[in-house]
């Protein structure tokens, strides 16, 4: 006796003949065509974007780097502790790649603030 077995054809089952082989691709346009890029790259981009902002009623166009920058420059002036110390974090960076040093930020509290300006002005 010879068991033969029969694969049902019907809805959601296709003859064996037209399935898909192991290993391939249903959608060959899902492939890309261009590689993907790195992450260093895309945020290099877009730090690098142009973006228009109107600043004192003036349309000017400034690099997205820029705009992020004096966002955190306000909120600190502001008082945004936090944004201070992302403004200090990002001095930081920046100071240790640029040749010529950079800018430093630094965090004084009250007290060293005020022991700085009374010796400054002689008042030790």
């Amino acid at each position: 006796m010879t068991t033969s077995k029969k694969y049902d054809v019907g809805y959601c089952k296709p003859p064996e003949h037209s399935k898909w082989k192991k290993g391939q691709c249903g959608n060959p346009q899902r492939i890309r065509k261009h590689p993907v890029k790195p992450v260093a790259e895309l945020v290099d981009e877009f730090l690098a974007s142009e973006v228009e902002v109107v600043d004192n009623g003036v349309s000017q166009r400034r690099t997205a780097l820029e705009v992020i920058y004096l966002q955190l420059c306000n909120k600190a002036i502001a008082g945004n502790a936090r944004a201070l110390k992302v403004l200090k974090q990002y001095s930081d960076f920046a100071a240790s790649r640029a040749p010529s040093g950079g800018m430093r930020v630094k965090w004084v509290e009250d007290e060293e603030y005020l022991k700085y300006l009374r010796e400054r002005n002689g008042k030790g």
